[in-house]
C-alpha cells in the first residue's frame, strides 16, 4: 500500500507519479580560509564588500535585485570550488577557465534541465565572469589576494544566438492563442463550477499569450483593471445583457463557445464597448492600456463571470448584510483577477478559514503554463496522419510566461516601430529591447543613449525585410 496521501477528488493530474527520490546530498561547505592567502576572509565577506560598492557606486548604483543575483552566482562558484577543497582566494586562471568551460553548476537537484548539460551558455559565462571579476578586483584592492585570476584573456564572448532558446518554436504561439485548443487543454471533468480553476487557468494563458504581460503583472492584476467604455467589466457585461427579453428567458450568450454550460457557465456577455486591460506600473515596467481582442474575451470573460458567481455564493454564507457587503467590497473588484486555490494559512491554534481570495504564487503560475505546453504536445500527438507538425513542442526550454512574452516582443519588433513595441511591452527605455532584438535577427534598434554615434530610425519590420532579402541573395 502506498504511503502517499490520496489525491483530492476532481483535481486534474498534471504529471504522472514518480518514485520518491533519495535525500539530496548536502552541498560542500566552502573552506573558511585559504592556503595561498590565509588572511583572506570567507566567501560571504568577500562578496558582501563588492555588493556594498555596487550599491553605493555613482552615478548609477546597482539595483538590489541585480546584487542579489550576483551573490547567488558567487555562491554557486564558491560551492563548486568547495567540491575541490579550494578557498575562493586559491582560485587561479586555470581554475576559472575550467569552470567556464564546464556545465553551469546547480545547488539543487530539482531544477529545470539545462539545454546543454555539457557546457553553460555564453550569456551564463559572461554573467559569471562579471561577478568573478568584480569580487576578485575588489579583493586585490583590499589586499586580500596578491594576483587577480580574472585575466582579460578569459573574458567570454557573448553569442546573441543563445538568447534564441528563450523564445517559442515557430507555430507554438498560434496554438497558445487558439481558443479551442485551450478549451481542450483545460477541460473540466465534472463541471466548471466544481473545477473553477480550469477556467481560471485557461483565461490566464490566453491573456499572457496575447498581451505578453509578465508573471508578476499577471499575479498582481485586479478585476478593477478590466473595463469597457468607462465601466468596470462587471457593469459593462451587465449592461450588455439588459435587453428586452421574453418572460422566463435568459440573455443569449454572444460569445463563440462550443458548450455554454461548460465553457461559459455563468452566461458572460460581450460588452458593448471594447474590453480594455490596464496594467499597473511596477518598479521596472511602466503602466499601459491594452485593448483585448474578441478571441481573448471568449476565454477571459467566462472566467470573470464565474469568479463573481463564486464570490457571491461565498458572501451569501455570512449572517449579516454588512459582512456580505464588506466581503464583496474587499474581493470583487479589488481582489486578484486570478486567485489562488489555496486559502490563507492560519496561525497556530486558529481555525482554518478559506474566506480570503489570495493571489497566485509564481510557482503555481509556472505549473499552469507547463500544463498548457503539455496539452499542446498531447494535441499534436493526436493529430491525424499527414497533418502538419509543429516543430519543437516537446522541448527542454523555459515554459513560463517569460518565454511567451519574449516571442511576442520579437513578433512585434517585426511588425511595428520600436517605440510602439516599447510602449506595448511596458519598457521604460529602448535599451531593454536590445537583447531580444538581437535574438530575433534585428541588428539595430534606435538607441536613446546620449553618446550613441548613429541612430537607425527605420521601422523594425522594414529592417527585418531588408535583412531577409540580403540573406536570400547570398
Amino acid at each position: 500500500m502506498s504511503s502517499t496521501a490520496p489525491r483530492k477528488r476532481g483535481r486534474p493530474r498534471i504529471h504522472p507519479e514518480r518514485p520518491e527520490r533519495e535525500p539530496e546530498t548536502p552541498a560542500p561547505t566552502p573552506p573558511a580560509s585559504g592556503r595561498a592567502n590565509p588572511h583572506a576572509p570567507n566567501h560571504l565577506q568577500a562578496v558582501q564588500l563588492w555588493s556594498e560598492i555596487c550599491r553605493t557606486q555613482q552615478p548609477r548604483p546597482m539595483a538590489p535585485s541585480s546584487i542579489s543575483a550576483n551573490e547567488v552566482l558567487w555562491g554557486a562558484w564558491c560551492t563548486w570550488l568547495a567540491g575541490q577543497a579550494l578557498h575562493w582566494s586559491d582560485a587561479s586562471a586555470e581554475t576559472i577557465r575550467a569552470f567556464l568551460d564546464g556545465p553551469a553548476p546547480s545547488l539543487r537537484r530539482k531544477h529545470r534541465p539545462a539545454r546543454n548539460p555539457s557546457s553553460m551558455s555564453s550569456l551564463t559565462r559572461v554573467r559569471y565572469f562579471r561577478v568573478l571579476k568584480g569580487v576578485y578586483s575588489t579583493a586585490k584592492t583590499k589586499g586580500w589576494i596578491e594576483d587577480v585570476p580574472t585575466l582579460e584573456e578569459l573574458q567570454p564572448e557573448y553569442n546573441a544566438q543563445d538568447a534564441q532558446g528563450a523564445v517559442l518554436p515557430p507555430g507554438l504561439l498560434a496554438r497558445l492563442q487558439n481558443t479551442r485548443q485551450l478549451r481542450q487543454t483545460f477541460a473540466p471533468s465534472t463541471d466548471s463550477i466544481r473545477q473553477w480553476w480550469l477556467l481560471r487557468d485557461r483565461a490566464a494563458v490566453a491573456l499572457v499569450a496575447e498581451t505578453g504581460i509578465t508573471c508578476a503583472e499577471l499575479i498582481n492584476l485586479k478585476l478593477a483593471d478590466l473595463g469597457a467604455g468607462g465601466l468596470n467589466i462587471l457593469k459593462a457585461m451587465q449592461d450588455a445583457g439588459q435587453g428586452t427579453l421574453l418572460p422566463g428567458t435568459a440573455p443569449a450568450c454572444d460569445l463563440n463557445v462550443d458548450d455554454p454550460a461548460i465553457d461559459n457557465p455563468c452566461a458572460a456577455r460581450m460588452p458593448l464597448a471594447p474590453v480594455v486591460l490596464t496594467v499597473p506600473a511596477s518598479r521596472t515596467l511602466q503602466s499601459r492600456s491594452i485593448t483585448l481582442s474578441t478571441r481573448l474575451c471568449e476565454s477571459l470573460l467566462p472566467w470573470v463571470a464565474l469568479r463573481e458567481r463564486m464570490l457571491t455564493l461565498k458572501a451569501a454564507t455570512f449572517t449579516t448584510l454588512y459582512e456580505r457587503s464588506a466581503f464583496l467590497k474587499l474581493h470583487s473588484l479589488q481582489g486578484p483577477l486570478f486567485p489562488s486555490r489555496q486559502g490563507k494559512r492560519p496561525a497556530p491554534g486558529q481555525e482554518v478559514k478559506n474566506e480570503h481570495f489570495l493571489p497566485m504564487e509564481s510557482a503555481s503560475v509556472y505549473l499552469v503554463f507547463k500544463r498548457a505546453f503539455a496539452g499542446l504536445h498531447a494535441g499534436q500527438a493526436r493529430q491525424p496522419r499527414g497533418a502538419a507538425n509543429v516543430p519543437g513542442i516537446h522541448y527542454g526550454g523555459a515554459q513560463g510566461p517569460s518565454v511567451i512574452r519574449n516571442t511576442l516582443i520579437q513578433q512585434w519588433l517585426r511588425e511595428m516601430d520600436e517605440e510602439q513595441v516599447k510602449l506595448r511591452a511596458g519598457f521604460k527605455t529602448l535599451e531593454a529591447l536590445r537583447v531580444i532584438a538581437r535574438a530575433a535577427g534585428i541588428a539595430c534598434i534606435a538607441a536613446d543613449a546620449p553618446d550613441a554615434e548613429t541612430t537607425d530610425e527605420r521601422p523594425a519590420r522594414r529592417r527585418a525585410a531588408e535583412s531577409k532579402e540580403a540573406t536570400s541573395e547570398h
